[in-house]
């Protein structure tokens, strides 16, 4: 091999290591450390199939995962405790999760969903 080609091949390494790192980060996956081969393949698939989604959610709403995110966790759900039982109850989405879930193409969440 030649010196052009081996520092080729290693800056290409670094660029495919990079764009790992930064694929990872923007999931926010901490350390994972499997030793069976199998738990290996299913992390990695897993992994792709999130950036997949994240991607795809880019793509219909025109605008950054971090945005899209930020917009969705609006949505919560609350559990409310009373002597007569429990109810399940999601808050309305903001305009702005509206916004995102229809450009998803996903409906909105029943506001309540479950009576217990």
């Amino acid at each position: 091999m030649s010196a052009e080609d081996m520092a080729l091949g290693y800056k290409q390494l670094q660029c495919v290591e990079e764009a790992w790192r930064r694929l990872k980060s923007g999931l926010r996956m901490r350390p994972v450390y499997h030793w069976a081969v199998h738990r290996i393949h299913a992390q990695v698939a897993l992994t792709v199939l999130a950036l997949r989604l994240e991607r795809a959610a880019e793509l219909a709403c025109a605008d950054t995962w971090r945005n899209i995110r930020d917009d969705l966790k609006q949505i919560k759900l609350a559990q409310l405790s009373s002597p007569n039982g429990t109810v399940w109850q999601v808050t309305e989405p903001a305009q702005a999760a509206a916004k995102r879930l229809k450009a998803l193409k996903i409906k909105a969440p029943a506001p309540l969903l479950d009576l217990a």
